[in-house]
């Protein structure tokens, strides 16, 4: 039955109820035998009183009706993947609150269901790229196996090649240590604490950077600035912008600087065009157009920063627009 017809029937009942009760109340009250003729009044008045309560019922009825119709169509919206949200006040706080649910619920399934396509091409991307960055190596270790089985590798070359063997199986080495990296940086609720980023840099990060004359590390950070982030992460955050900086910065400077209560990774090596300020975070890009990882790299440093930023909190974005430095910029995401 639907909900329309269900609320005029109870009306309706409750209508006729109140009647029949009210008018037998009425001559009690008063101390009155009821006679023929009363019950004759009690029925004409009943009888007068049915269009109206019938009236008052279809109307109520289908004002609330109307009201869990508009329920029902926003939950028909959010069955066809249409997640809007809606602003109509109502005077019924019941179906005010169910509405703000909806609301709710519409925004938490469309974040979730662009989070999951987003994930989901993310490992199209990953199956896609593995498939081709291991399919090299492991060509040129067989070829060279055959070679040694056939005997075709001379006792003179045969350190040579095992030297070449242990650089395809390093390589190989390295790019899961990046997937997997790349999929850990996607869990969440790692536990946090406040970190004071000068003495992370100092005491941590900078002394596990290679040294290098043509390039000078400057920790600029203030001395008081605090950071709510997992601590692991924080140090593969900062580890994967200083190492994609020294991979693009032949000669200066690299430098790690807050600014009021942001933190700003700057360098003084190629700039990166403000075209690829988004699609430098996304895994397995590379600026570089050369298809070798080997010089390339994987592509995964960055959208593990972006990542692992997001679960903690906070954004990275790059700033490559003046001519002077580029800059990755980590600050407090707005909720």
């Amino acid at each position: 039955m639907k909900i329309k017809y269900f609320l005029v029937i109870i009306y309706a009942i409750a209508g006729l109820f109140i009647s029949i009760l009210s008018s037998f109340m009425t001559y009690i009250i008063i101390d009155k035998p009821i006679g023929y003729k009363m019950v004759v009044q009690i029925a004409l008045v009943i009888l007068f009183l049915t269009p109206l309560i019938g009236i008052i019922s279809y109307f109520l009825g289908k004002y609330l009706s109307n009201k869990f119709d508009f329920i029902k169509f926003r939950l028909q919206n959010i069955k066809e993947e249409k997640y809007t949200t809606n602003t109509s006040k109502s005077g019924i706080l019941e179906i005010e609150e169910i509405n703000q649910n909806i609301n709710f619920l519409s925004v938490q399934l469309e974040t979730l269901i662009q989070d999951l396509k987003q994930k989901n091409q993310n490992l199209s991307n990953l199956l896609i790229s593995m498939a081709h960055d291991i399919k090299t190596p492991i060509t040129i270790l067989n070829g060279y196996v055959e070679e040694i089985e056939d005997g075709i590798v001379t006792v003179e070359d045969m350190p040579k090649v095992l030297e070449q063997m242990k650089e395809e199986v390093k390589f190989l080495d390295e790019l899961t240590i990046d997937i997997l990296n790349f999929i850990t940086s996607s869990q969440k609720d790692k536990a946090r604490q406040k970190i004071n980023l000068f003495s992370l840099m100092q005491n941590e990060i900078f002394t596990m950077l290679p040294k290098r004359e043509d390039l000078q590390y400057l920790n600029e950070t203030n001395k008081n600035f605090l950071l709510e982030f997992n601590k692991t992460d924080l140090k593969k955050v900062s580890l994967n912008l200083l190492n994609n900086a020294l991979r693009h910065t032949k000669n200066g400077y690299i430098k790690v600087y807050t600014k009021e209560d942001i933190v700003v990774f700057e360098n003084s090596g190629e700039k990166i065009g403000e075209e690829f300020k988004d699609k430098i975070f996304e895994p397995f890009f590379t600026i570089s157009k050369s298809k070798n990882r080997k010089k390339s790299g994987f592509g995964l440093g960055l959208s593990i920063v972006k990542n692992l930023c997001l679960n903690n909190g906070y954004t990275c974005t790059l700033q490559s627009s003046d001519t002077i430095a580029t800059k990755f910029i980590i600050k407090k995401r707005k909720i």
